[in-house]
């Protein structure tokens, strides 16, 4: 490690083994940290990145280099970190990048390994509270990631744990993020297996379902879905008692119903409606209801006592009550259509919400249990 004392600041960083794209950063650092000013690189400092990273073109020390520049902001990332400036530790890693890519602008056919500051940059936009782009970021360091990985499209990398939600990726720099999702998380598995009494943990998700998904990108928007429904969780309940709400709270039901959706179809892959989904789930579990089309008109004509009927286990066809497994599915059921067909929302969404989103997490571990 290269020690760098600025005032009363120690930091040690990683060499960078080129005296004048040190001495570039350690004169950035003294801007910021002592003078006060703005993080911005001079035409000095991207001269000196510029001729770091030709110096690296066709070695195969050159990804290795990349993130060893990428590393020499750090200092800076946890200084603005430390102070609570998250904007500004936000804007480092967008500043780090603007040399790659003019580098890469003027360099055809080469790329700087960018997989390291997208990262960061998405851990700071996530303790910022900004989830989308949080994601969004995370979601290009793993494609950075992929495209420097010898060709592995999904390489076992920090951004890919985000974003995948491997908890047992201990080598990761914001693996605090990723326990408290899976936290939330368990919290409807444990609501599954209690209910339904079925011995299923979030083992058995990452053995069955999110090591072995029908395609990545339904585990994407499962972890995603995930972290908006956590947040929307964290606004107190109070506060939540409005037709907007619901309709956010809908889409957001609606992103679990696709990742239900998919997940089903890849084992019952002649099939493309949700009822033949549901129809199919329920079989496989014991709990056949081939009637389950035939909700579809007291939904559209009384969606919210029909709704809470299901939440109640009142809910039944041709004087038949159905059981609790099968009153979730047709939650799923109701919710698929409503969100597909309507922008409204009903003040059975917004009023019963958490008993709604437990119903569907069942139908979502219903699938993983009988179905992977």
């Amino acid at each position: 490690m290269r020690r760098v004392s600025i005032g009363n600041f120690l930091f040690d960083v990683h060499p960078i083994g080129q005296q004048t794209m040190e001495a570039a950063f350690d004169r950035l650092y003294e801007k910021v940290i002592i003078a006060g000013a703005q993080p911005q690189l001079d035409s000095e400092f991207r001269a000196a990145a510029s001729e770091y990273f030709d110096s690296y073109i066709g070695s195969p020390d050159a990804p290795a280099a990349h993130d060893h520049y990428f590393y020499g902001f750090s200092p800076l990332w946890a200084y603005f970190r430390g102070k609570g400036r998250l904007d500004l530790a936000e804007e480092i890693w967008r500043m780090a990048l603007d040399p790659a890519r003019e580098w890469e602008g003027t360099h055809s056919g080469e790329q700087i390994d960018k997989g390291l500051p997208y990262y960061f940059w998405a851990i700071a936009a996530l303790l910022r509270g900004s989830i989308d782009s949080g994601y969004v970021l995370a979601h290009q360091a793993a494609e950075e990631d992929s495209r420097t990985s010898s060709g592995l499209k999904y390489p076992d990398t920090p951004a890919y744990a985000l974003v995948s939600l491997n908890y047992d990726k201990v080598n990761q720099a914001f693996k605090g993020w990723v326990d408290e999702q899976v936290s939330f998380f368990k919290v409807f598995i444990t609501d599954y297996s209690n209910v339904h009494g079925r011995a299923f943990s979030i083992d058995d998700v990452r053995d069955k379902f999110l090591r072995n998904p029908p395609n990545h990108d339904v585990v994407f928007l499962l972890t995603y879905t995930l972290a908006r429904l956590k947040e929307m969780s964290e606004i107190p309940v109070g506060a939540k008692r409005n037709q907007f709400v619901g309709q956010l709270q809908l889409n957001l039901l609606f992103e679990l119903l696709l990742v239900i959706d998919n997940a089903i179809k890849q084992k019952n892959s002649s099939k493309w409606q949700f009822v033949d989904h549901g129809t199919y789930l329920l079989g496989h579990a014991g709990h056949a209801l081939p009637q389950l089309g035939e909700l579809n008109a007291q939904f559209k004509s009384n969606f919210g006592p029909c709704m809470t009927d299901a939440l109640d286990r009142k809910l039944a066809i041709n004087g038949r009550v159905l059981d609790r497994l099968q009153c979730d599915v047709a939650i799923a059921y109701g919710l698929r259509n409503r969100g597909a067909h309507k922008i409204e929302s009903e003040s059975v969404i917004w009023n019963d919400f958490d008993r709604i989103q437990r119903a569907v997490f069942r139908t979502f571990c219903a699938t993983i249990d009988y179905l992977y």
